[in-house]
């Protein structure tokens, strides 16, 4: 994976993937799209991605869910999509050039943010910076995919910080 400024100076950025890492950030956008869909009141990972906005106020906190939750995860699936659509691969051998502008990039890191959210519930990380103490029984699979969404998430921060340039 590389994550660089785009051709020509223009805002944005320019990730080059292998078909694999393509594909696997497709079928994340997949999951990721599984679980605003059908997940449960109950699943803890969409407590992480919807957390309460009035903790000590049940009325409030339900009443305020009522009026923006939809367009909330309207927005986390569009993200996911988005990420889906410059994927999709025919699966060849190679890499995949894709190239976003300043507001799709922050789209993808909006879809970044939401998987390792629902990733870090599943591995049981509760704090990012004590994630090497959880429970390493866990899937080392969906272990790989938080920090490899990390991995590419504060690549492409890098690229996009205004402050680091």
């Amino acid at each position: 994976m590389i994550v660089a400024g785009r051709e020509g100076g223009a805002d944005g950025v320019r990730i080059v993937l292998e078909t694999e890492e393509a594909m696997l950030l497709s079928e994340l956008a997949d999951q990721v799209d599984s679980v605003l869909l059908l997940g449960g009141d109950d699943d803890p990972a969409l407590g992480r991605l919807f957390p309460s906005a009035y903790e000590d106020d049940e009325a409030s906190a339900t009443e305020f869910a009522r009026y923006t939750r939809e367009s909330l995860v309207d927005g986390k699936r569009q993200a996911a999509q988005s990420v889906r659509d410059a994927t999709a691969t025919d699966r060849g051998e190679g890499l995949v050039e894709i190239e976003l502008d300043q507001a799709q990039a922050w789209g993808w890191l909006t879809f970044l943010t939401d998987l390792r959210l629902i990733l870090a519930e599943r591995v049981g990380v509760a704090d990012p910076e004590e994630a090497e103490a959880a429970d390493e029984e866990r899937d080392d699979y969906l272990r790989a995919a938080y920090e490899w969404a990390g991995i590419v998430q504060g690549s492409m921060l890098e690229v996009l910080d205004p402050i680091g340039r």
